[in-house]
């Protein structure tokens, strides 16, 4: 793709520009806001580079409230949308999986931030397989401690050595991180919540039951953006 940087940039009129592409039918339409009382930037800020200081200002309002709403309540529906989906060959599927692995920690007594790692520990397996550690560790990382953060990010290596009659896996692979401060802890946590949570004969929690766990663990005071360790 060449970029055309010395062409117009690409404002709309308000008018179907062509055929070539379809619409997605919200031409004119603007994005229904949270909370509803608020107000829209006007029509005219087209833009990023027209906004005023002002403008910034009350969006930084806005954005508190409306992760306050929205943060929890999204990542709880990007793990839902795979309640029916189908397994590989488990007997359960990765949102099953998933709800187990919480579920174990809470009956261990694993406070709010402990369930909420195991929720979500794997909620990229499918969407972002070969990375789905890193995708759960960021999008976690502003609200967990740094041994979690580690942990969610290595947990696949970890899991390779539950894994020891696979055909072309690297059971050993943990081994180069051995030492770490981490290590002991991801260990043990991959042995008893993650690869023993593949049971359709272990009474498991529904969804619903932890959804205010989730809200308050994203309620926190986010952390900004950590240095990976």
């Amino acid at each position: 793709m060449t970029l055309h940087t010395n062409a117009p940039l690409p404002i709309g009129s308000g008018e179907r520009l062509s055929g070539d592409v379809p619409t997605d039918g919200m031409l004119n339409q603007v994005t229904p806001l949270i909370p509803s009382e608020l107000q829209h930037l006007p029509e005219s800020h087209t833009t990023m580079d027209k906004l005023s200081r002002e403008d910034w200002t009350q969006l930084m309002q806005y954005r508190k409230l409306y992760h306050q709403e929205e943060q929890a309540k999204q990542a709880l529906e990007m793990l839902a949308v795979q309640k029916d989906s189908p397994s590989y060959g488990f007997r359960i599927n990765n949102y099953r999986h998933s709800l187990q692995s919480a579920t174990m920690v809470y009956r261990d007594g694993g406070d709010d931030e402990d369930v909420v790692v195991a929720l979500f520990h794997d909620i990229g397996f499918v969407v972002c397989p070969d990375n789905h550690g890193e995708f759960s560790a960021t999008m976690l990382a502003n609200y967990v401690s740094e041994r979690n953060y580690w942990m969610l990010r290595n947990h696949a290596v970890f899991l390779n050595y539950h894994a020891q009659t696979h055909p072309t896996v690297d059971w050993n692979s943990r081994e180069k991180l051995r030492g770490h401060p981490h290590f002991e802890y991801t260990a043990n946590w991959v042995a008893r919540y993650d690869q023993t949570s593949i049971q359709t004969q272990y009474d498991t929690a529904p969804l619903e039951f932890f959804e205010p766990i989730v809200h308050r663990v994203f309620n926190r005071p986010s952390k900004g953006n950590p240095t990976p360790s």
